[in-house]
């Protein structure tokens, strides 16, 4: 009776581990979530949620400030932003085509291995804050640092908690707003910041903004001569940005590589002397980017740009220090047109 006691154990073991073993090769598929698995929660859409900030913190008084969400809601929207190239960081942009807005979700690091360009992301809110950093809200967690309105959700267990994958779709003409020289006046409003939006025939200007920060175009830290004597030690760093800048300005368009990395100028209207305008553009990228050392298209070329659209001001939100900035996914979605 113990022999058989013990083979039947012996069996029953080996099946476990077998089986375990089958599953391991075989993993079962992950789950995809739609609209049935949070059928015991409010929906609020994206634009519900933007109508919701604005409402009590009507135009620009928001900035700085956070809502804490309480209630048993959520919301979704399609993946349009990928950080593979290191430009977009620790955020996915959502956008949502019924009510055409979209939002930033801030998470962690390497979004586009688990949330790809088109794939459907469902969202917990309850306890989620919802806050704006110089104009552009975002979803996140509480923040400890005053300077800034919500932080990312960076947690494992929080990621589990709220964040929740769905179907994985085609990106499809709707997804991007396409906008010219002759209606981007009426089709490119605030209600479109966070869009995957695409310019069509904007001009690549170097020289002196009139407009938002008074920024002088190019500004490239990658440009600067490093070894040149009349430059400022790194110590300042503040002080060397605004040398190079100034530089690049006194050098003008005679440089014949100028690079993605910092600030570009394109616009609809250059010749514009009003300090805040809509149709001048600064195409923002960080030096973490795999395009960074780029070169950017040369001064007066035309071009298209698909770029997430942003806005960013000071902490006032004086109309005069405002500027729209365009997020690169990747520097392929900056094509030059043929002459």
């Amino acid at each position: 009776m113990n022999r058989l006691f013990k083979l039947f154990m012996v069996v029953a073991v080996g099946t476990f581990f077998v089986g375990c073993y089958n599953d391991y090769d075989n993993p079962a598929p992950a789950k995809v979530y739609t609209d049935e698995d949070f059928s015991n929660l409010e929906y609020w859409s994206i634009k519900d949620l933007m109508d919701m900030f604005y409402e009590k913190y009507p135009d620009n008084s928001g900035i700085g400030k956070s809502i804490t969400i309480t209630e048993d809601a959520y919301t979704r929207g399609k993946v349009i932003s990928n950080d593979r190239y290191g430009n977009v960081y620790k955020t996915l942009y959502i956008y949502d085509e019924q009510t055409e807005s979209a939002i930033q979700l801030k998470l962690n690091t390497g979004n586009y291995l688990f949330y790809p360009v088109g794939q459907m992301v469902y969202v917990k809110l309850k306890d989620l804050v919802l806050g704006n950093y110089r104009t552009m809200l975002s979803i996140g967690v509480a923040s400890s640092n005053p300077d800034y309105a919500n932080d990312n959700i960076e947690s494992s267990v929080l990621l589990k908690r709220h964040i929740f994958s769905g179907e994985q779709l085609k990106m499809t003409a709707a997804d991007t707003l396409v906008v010219t020289k002759d209606n981007y006046r009426e089709v490119l409003t605030d209600a479109a910041l966070g869009r995957l939006v695409r310019f069509e025939g904007l001009e690549s200007k170097y020289g002196k903004a009139k407009w938002g920060y008074e920024n002088n175009f190019p500004n490239y830290f990658a440009n600067s001569q490093s070894f040149d004597v009349t430059s400022p030690g790194w110590e300042d760093i503040y002080e060397w940005a605004t040398w190079a800048a100034t530089r690049r300005v006194t050098i003008g368009s005679s440089f014949e590589t100028v690079y993605y990395y910092g600030s570009a100028w394109f616009t609809y209207d250059a010749q514009t002397e009003a300090d805040y305008v809509p149709g001048n553009y600064v195409v923002r990228t960080s030096g973490y980017s795999s395009f960074r050392d780029n070169r950017i298209p040369a001064d007066g070329a035309i071009v298209d740009i698909t770029a997430l659209y942003t806005k960013f001001t000071n902490a006032s939100g004086a109309e005069y220090s405002t500027a729209y900035q365009l997020v690169l996914n990747t520097d392929r979605d900056v094509v030059v047109r043929e002459e």
